[in-house]
């Protein structure tokens, strides 16, 4: 299949790298030209704006930051509504506002073109495994039809419904994993100055009731100081912000969601929105004076025992 691939940042490189991988003929474009330069060496056409990528597609997806690159590439001068052609597939695997769900539709009716929401998760490490979960919402024949390019990228996919059930679905599976983000931190900081081992730590979260994907995949990038740099902090904020008026749409109290964004906003404004994903988890470290990277616990229990000597 011919397919114009818009956005290919850290998410959607791999995702593309899969698509060539399984013999797709992939036309990329992506505002920072250096993006797509590893693509075209394994041989993707690059292109210079959304109109040409998608001007000889029988698909187009986008893979973009949020809901406005989305808009802009679409809509803006350039866009790829300009040539795309009648009948094509429009996969948006960008986690976007619910509110822009019904131009998409809209959009999709008035051009004749084939629409799916498909937002993916799992993270930027299984999406060069081609093992990301998607989401899909739209008619179940262009899902059907659509569905072995997205088993390509990942080992499921799952059908919600229409578009909006998609991103909604992918709305509240990050909320879940941003309250465990934020309570992994909690839970390691106060294991520590128990005294507890951090390896032992870790196999005693992994093997409980307590465990999470947040705790099979990102203790390790705590544990070695990295605190998962393959996706920011602003992305945390700005899901966040969607899920909040997603919550709002449907008149729904989100305690947990709430308390969360505000702690997610608190670390972005002090490290910075480039900042990596748990640097929800660094600030209670370092607020803490707890250091979560192994060979620094011994530190921890000796200032435990001489706080605890003068109480």
């Amino acid at each position: 299949m011919k397919i114009g691939f818009i956005g290919t940042g850290s998410m959607g490189n791999p995702v593309a790298e899969r698509l060539l991988e399984a013999g797709h003929e992939l036309f990329v474009y992506d505002v920072r030209k250096e993006a797509t330069e590893n693509l075209v060496a394994a041989g993707a056409t690059g292109c210079g704006d959304p109109a040409e990528a998608a001007a000889e597609a029988d698909a187009v997806m986008l893979s973009l930051p949020s809901q406005l690159e989305v808009e802009a590439v679409c809509f803006g001068v350039d866009g790829l509504l300009a040539t795309i052609r009648p009948g094509t597939f429009l996969v948006d695997l960008t986690t976007v506002s619910v509110s822009l769900v019904p131009r998409l539709v809209e959009t999709g009716t008035t051009h004749s073109l084939r629409y799916l929401a498909a937002p993916v998760s799992q993270g930027v490490d299984n999406a060069k495994l081609g093992k990301l979960s998607v989401f899909v919402g739209g008619a179940e024949e262009d899902v059907e039809a659509f569905r072995p390019v997205l088993d390509a990228v990942a080992t499921t996919v799952i059908h919600t419904g229409d578009q909006q059930t998609a991103v909604a679905a992918k709305l509240l599976t990050n909320l879940l994993w941003y309250i465990n983000a934020a309570a992994i931190g909690e839970a390691l900081v106060l294991g520590a100055k128990s005294g507890i081992d951090l390896s032992t730590l870790q196999q005693a979260i992994l093997n409980s009731c307590g465990t999470s994907w947040v705790a099979e995949h990102d203790i390790p990038s705590i544990y070695d100081g990295s605190f998962d740099t393959t996706f920011t902090t602003k992305l945390c904020t700005k899901d966040l912000r969607l899920i909040a008026e997603l919550a709002d749409r449907f008149d729904v109290p989100i305690e947990v969601g709430a308390t969360v964004q505000q702690i997610f906003r608190r670390a972005e404004n002090l490290y910075g929105g480039d900042s990596p994903e748990l640097s929800v988890v660094r600030f209670l470290q370092d607020t803490t004076g707890t250091s979560l990277q192994p060979g620094a616990l011994g530190k921890d229990r000796r200032s435990s025992r001489r706080h605890a000597g003068r109480e």
